[in-house]
């Protein structure tokens, strides 16, 4: 059977009509907001904070920074002392030129006081310094600490040299040592006792040495030798220096004498008879009476002094 269709039917018009789809929501994915900058902290703001920190931490640790900071400093400054120091200490001494003009005056050598005189350099004796092994003693033996020291107490006026000048430890030696001691250790008695002993020998062996010489309060017996004195008295009678008589003590006419002597050879007049003086004393005294002074004088050259 047909079927017909009725306009008017309500149920006609009900026809199901699909619905249309609705287009899908496209996903879109979130958009990131870009980070918003941080303020920076003033270094005020950090220096306060530091301080609250600091505060807030025990106050033993407190004292145990604190005395860290202070010896850091310490050290800083001192560096800064030091450094400049060592480094003006590493500068190299500018060089001076020390040559003379050609024009230039020469000038003539003062006199040069007679007490007491310089020693000799060791380096200059015929020897080379031998080692002392020993203590030596009047009567020992040692063939080249003995002629070695006779020979260095010759060269600062001790002693007049020997004939022989042997290994034998003599009497003349040891009171040549004696009077060494005498003049080189004047606040010690214990070492005037004519060893040759470490202390004696390195004295005499080094460039320190005082020379011989004779000053007001000596005598024979104090120069541990019978006529020192007395033979400087004679050869001042026989040059006509001295007026009294010779009493081997280095008294107030004795010293009157050097020194009236001194002024006439352009020496410094101190009274005293260092080896400037004492050899010049000699070379006039010994000269024979015919022969001109002023020869003698020249061949007589006056040590320097000892500072």
């Amino acid at each position: 059977m047909e079927e017909y269709w009725n306009p008017n039917d309500p149920a006609a018009t009900e026809e199901e009509i699909p619905a249309e789809q609705e287009p899908a929501a496209e996903e879109t994915e979130p958009v990131e907001e870009p980070p918003k900058p941080k303020k920076k902290k003033s270094f005020k703001r950090k220096v306060r904070r530091a301080i609250r920190r600091f505060f807030k931490l025990p106050l033993l640790t407190r004292i145990i920074a604190l005395a860290a900071v202070v010896l850091i400093l310490a050290g800083i400054i001192v560096l800064a002392i030091v450094l400049p120091k060592s480094c003006k200490g590493e500068e190299k001494p500018v060089e001076v030129s020390t040559a003379v003009p050609s024009d230039a005056p020469v000038e003539t050598p003062s006199s040069e006081p007679s007490e007491p005189t310089v020693a000799p350099d060791p380096t200059a004796t015929p020897f080379i310094i031998p080692a002392l092994t020993a203590n030596l003693k009047v009567n020992d033996s040692d063939p080249n600490v003995v002629p070695y020291v006779r020979t260095r107490l010759v060269e600062l006026g001790y002693m007049e040299m020997p004939e022989n000048n042997d290994a034998l430890f003599d009497q003349a030696t040891q009171n040549a040592i004696k009077r060494f001691q005498y003049r080189n250790f004047p606040d010690n008695v214990k070492d005037w006792d004519g060893w040759i002993g470490t202390k004696t020998y390195e004295l005499l062996t080094s460039s320190s040495a005082k020379a011989f010489y004779m000053k007001s309060g000596d005598t024979d017996e104090r120069l541990y030798d019978g006529n020192l004195v007395t033979k400087l008295q004679e050869k001042l009678i026989k040059l006509g220096y001295l007026k009294a008589e010779a009493n081997g003590k280095y008294d107030k006419s004795t010293v009157d004498a050097v020194r009236s002597f001194q002024k006439a050879n352009s020496i410094d007049s101190d009274g005293v008879a260092g080896q400037a003086t004492l050899k010049l004393i000699d070379a006039l005294a010994s000269a024979p009476a015919s022969s001109d002074p002023s020869a003698v004088i020249e061949n007589v050259t006056p040590e320097p002094a000892n500072q």
